[in-house]
């Protein structure tokens, strides 16, 4: 009888994307037949209730070999607790102990695009192994932005106020000249745009995060310069200041720009095609021209369970590198049956990518590539690390909406989203940290 790996893996919300995650299902499928000792068994759980149902299935005495979470849920994976206490998942990086190969599979760790591997880094351990990777860039309506006579896309945040106030000069141009949605991520990224971070104690990777920044110099900055775009007419606030809300004012022609993940820049450039116009895209603009476009990725990675038999952890290491191995990590940059796009996460598929002779699967992707691997490679450009960075999200995004639908005056008003963040994460750190720790109840995805 083969060994079993039971692998659990993120489903969209009510799978309303049913093929994202084929290329690992594929990966499954291909590791099964080139090992058949070993059975990966695949089960889907939709992306934000995976880490409590991970949780449910230790009470139960059923836990995944292997399980993917969101990049916001790192600290959430790390805190997960196994039934007898310990880390219900051990480092992979640990677990690989320098090897460089496992049942015949080349490890990949090393070749992990370093801006991925900073990202899923933890007290200088690798502590996953990514399976998706996005950033947010900027997207433009290129018939609109010839129209109003802009040659190249803004690359600061003064640029994209001046070209904003073309689009507006136009007799018949789009009402707005610009959309993003309010969620954490992006916040994240500006941050690490103005060398900021959320958190403390290195943005939570040289230990953990104890203390949270939502009223920073640098993110008031942020702030106050959202709310001046939309004083000045240039920023339209969709409803509920959403990702989809945004992309349909975008394919309305509502705006000529629109920030939005990579991750659904094939979705956009259909959308741009159905609606008649040019797509074209290019790097986050940033605050001034000497900052980081970067910041950090989004996406997910898979998770090792600690403590399995040994022919189990190496069956479960070896599918891990062979997700990511050079035929199936370049396969991932351009699935045409799945409706999202991944950066590329190892340098095999970079240097495919970068190729002359391979096509972009959308405008602006080798702009998001340029952007990732450009970053700087800080504690801020590798992004925070938190309890429930969710729920801390959750207080920077409500905050964000008072300024800029009630009028709330930036610094007061995020210096209470401050005051709760910091509850947030102390009720979270409390459940961590106690003796026994024990897995916190705080543990939905988002």
């Amino acid at each position: 009888m083969p060994t079993d790996i039971d692998v659990w893996l993120q489903a969209s919300p009510n799978n309303t994307l049913p093929e994202f995650g084929d290329p690992l299902v594929l990966a499954a499928e291909s590791f099964n037949r080139a090992h058949p000792g070993y059975r990966v068994r695949i089960r889907r759980i939709e992306a934000h209730l995976l880490p409590q149902k991970v949780a449910e299935a230790v009470e139960h005495g059923n836990p995944p070999d292997i399980a993917e979470y969101m990049y916001s849920s790192m600290q959430t994976a790390l805190d997960t607790r196994a039934a007898n206490g310990d880390p219900l998942f051990v480092p992979v990086e640990r677990a690989i102990d320098g090897r460089a190969k496992i049942l015949g599979e080349p490890v990949v760790v090393d070749d992990l695009v370093p801006a991925v591997r900073d990202y899923y880094t933890v007290g200088g351990e690798l502590a996953a192994i990514p399976t998706f990777v996005s950033t947010n860039i900027l997207f433009a309506n290129r018939t609109v932005l010839a129209a109003a006579g802009i040659e190249r896309l803004p690359s600061t945040w003064a640029e994209l106020e001046a070209a904003c106030a073309a689009v507006a000069a136009l007799p018949d141009g789009p009402g707005h000249g610009v959309s993003w949605p309010n969620y954490g991520w992006v916040f994240h990224q500006e941050l690490a745009g103005q060398r900021g971070v959320l958190v403390n104690n290195g943005n939570g990777r040289s230990g953990r995060a104890t203390r949270v920044f939502l009223d920073s110099p640098e993110l008031l900055a942020y702030a106050r310069w959202w709310k001046r775009m939309l004083d000045d007419g240039h920023y339209l606030p969709t409803e509920e200041l959403h990702y989809f809300t945004t992309m349909q004012a975008f394919a309305r022609q509502e705006i000529a720009f629109v920030v939005s993940s990579s991750a659904i820049g094939r979705m956009l450039g259909e959308m741009a095609a159905e609606a008649g116009f040019e797509l074209t895209a290019g790097q986050l603009p940033r605050p001034v021209a000497d900052c980081s476009p970067g910041g950090p990725v989004a996406g997910e990675a898979l998770f090792l369970a600690r403590g399995l038999a040994k022919e189990k952890e190496d069956g479960a290491l070896a599918f891990l590198q062979h997700q990511l191995n050079d035929v199936h990590a370049v396969a991932r940059l351009y699935d045409p049956a799945s409706p999202m796009t991944s950066l590329p996460i190892t340098l095999a598929a970079l240097g495919q990518a970068t190729a002359d002779e391979w096509p972009e699967p959308f405008p602006g992707y080798r702009a998001a590539i340029e952007q990732v691997t450009t970053a700087e490679r800080t504690p801020a450009g590798a992004g925070p690390v938190a309890g429930n960075l969710n729920g801390i999200n959750i207080a920077l995004t409500e905050a964000m909406a008072d300024v800029l639908l009630e009028g709330a005056e930036p610094a007061a008003r995020f210096r209470l989203a401050t005051e709760q963040a910091q509850r947030v994460l102390d009720r979270y750190n409390a459940a961590a940290l106690a003796y026994p720790p024990r897995t916190p109840d705080e543990l939905e995805a988002g």
